[in-house]
């Protein structure tokens, strides 16, 4: 439960800084609602790919538990790019790069509160 806090803490950290320097990036109408839409979407599908990868781990399966996670990623990444800019009317291009940031920053983090 406390790698799960830790972890949870971290992404809506890197989530916070990243979406607070994206949005200054971004020159397009409502991009920086679509980058802090996409900083929570981030963080809400890091920590159900992390649960799955966490059960994995703890049964010495690690790899399948993070491949599962990646794929999960993957599809709600494509989803988002569908789903975002016609259901939430936000530009396309700051919603899927952000998510793609955010996503892809605390994955790269995630081994180090994955191990027992």
């Amino acid at each position: 439960m406390r790698r799960l806090l830790w972890f949870a803490l971290t992404t809506a950290s890197i989530a916070l800084v990243g979406a607070a320097l994206l949005s200054r990036l971004f020159s397009e109408p409502n991009a920086p609602t679509a980058v802090w839409f996409s900083a929570v979407a981030a963080v809400v599908v890091q920590l159900a790919t992390y649960g799955i990868a966490r059960r994995y781990a703890l049964t010495g399966d690690v790899m399948k538990g993070w491949g599962i996670g990646a794929l999960i990623r993957v599809a709600v990444l494509a989803l988002y790019g569908f789903v975002a800019p016609r259901m939430f009317e936000l530009p396309l291009a700051p919603a899927l790069i952000s998510f793609a940031m955010f996503v892809f920053v605390s994955t790269v983090i995630e081994p180090l509160f994955l191990s027992p």
